[in-house]
Parts: C-alpha cells; structure tokens; sequence
C-alpha cells in the first residue's frame, strides 16, 4: 500500500508518498536488474523471464511513482503534482480559491450517512480534500479508516496548522482499539 505523509519545508509544507516506498521499490528494481542482467550473461532466453520483466516494471513504476501535494506558505499556493517521473500532471490552486481542508468519514458500500461499518463488506473509510467552494473538490487521499490509523487526521491537523487554511472534521475518528487477551494480561 502506498502511503503518504508530510514533511515540513522552509516554504511550507508537503503531503505525499513516503522516501520508504521509493527507496525499497528503487532497491527492488535494482535487484530484479541484477537478476536479469546475470540470467542473460549466462544466455537464458528473455521469453523464459518474463515474470521478472514483469515486476521490474512494476517496481520502476512504484519508483518513479509521484503523488505530491505542496502547499506552499510563501507563494500562497497549492501544487498536486501526479503521475511516473517526468510525466507528471501539475495542478494549482491559489489559497484564496480554497474554501477549507475536509475530512470526511463515510462507510464503504453504504447509502446510509449513519451506517455502521461492519468486519466484510462495509468499512470505514475517510476522505482528505479541498473544499473549493460550489461543490467542488478534490480529493487528495481516500483511505480505509483502519489503514490510516489515525495519521491522516494527523496530517490534515498539521496542513491546516501550517498553511492557516481553515479544517473540517466532520466526526472524530473511530477508536475502535483491537484488543486481544494478550494486552489484557497483567
């Protein structure tokens, strides 16, 4: 799964995928490379490998991947960058245009606003857009409530405090803590 996070910067602040995920696909690249690369010196067909071909493109493109969102404090503008290395598609917004950051809890599945979320189909999830007024958003991260585990809230609180963009949560989040006999014991 790839995840996202925020690193503060002297102009502002960032939202996007973490060095981790580029740094272990860059390390699995550079091995499935290695492989290939000794598999054709000792002269194995490239049709015998394609499964290696497979993931190499695969980790090429979790390494070259980009999903970044730059708020940046100075300019007064927010950049979504996305998209495979050079081939990326850049969006801006003036803070001006923003109306506030949301963050929306819903059920997955359900019509229901007040549905409960359940172990198998419906889950929570929850929603990091900008509200740009007039009905329209976009949508920076949809995630499953359990996946974020709290540090999407987190990010949204951290953006907002940062840029000075106004935040809106419509609920807390769920703390629906797992906790097994193991935890329990004295």
């Amino acid at each position: 799964m790839v995840r996202h996070t925020t690193y503060i910067k002297p102009y502002g602040i960032q939202y996007r995928v973490t060095n981790m995920f580029h740094g272990i696909s860059g390390f699995f690249s550079l091995f499935l490379i290695w492989g290939l690369a000794l598999n054709l010196s000792e002269g194995v067909s490239l049709l015998s490998m394609t499964h290696i071909l497979i993931l190499l493109l695969l980790t090429l493109a979790g390494t070259f991947y980009r999903d970044t969102w730059v708020f940046d404090k100075q300019e007064q503008r927010i950049t979504s960058i996305y998209g495979f290395g050079p081939l990326c598609k850049h969006e801006q917004f003036a803070f001006s245009e923003v109306r506030q950051l949301e963050l929306n809890h819903f059920v997955r599945g359900a019509t229901d606003k007040d549905a409960k979320p359940t172990k198998r189909r419906f889950r929570a999830m929850l929603v990091f857009s900008l509200n740009l007024g007039e009905d329209e958003k976009r949508d920076i991260e949809i995630i499953a409530e359990k996946s974020s585990g709290g540090r999407t809230e987190s990010a949204v609180q951290a953006i907002s405090a940062v840029t000075g963009l106004p935040l809106f949560v419509d609920r807390p989040r769920d703390l629906d803590l797992n906790v097994s006999y193991k935890d329990m014991k004295w």
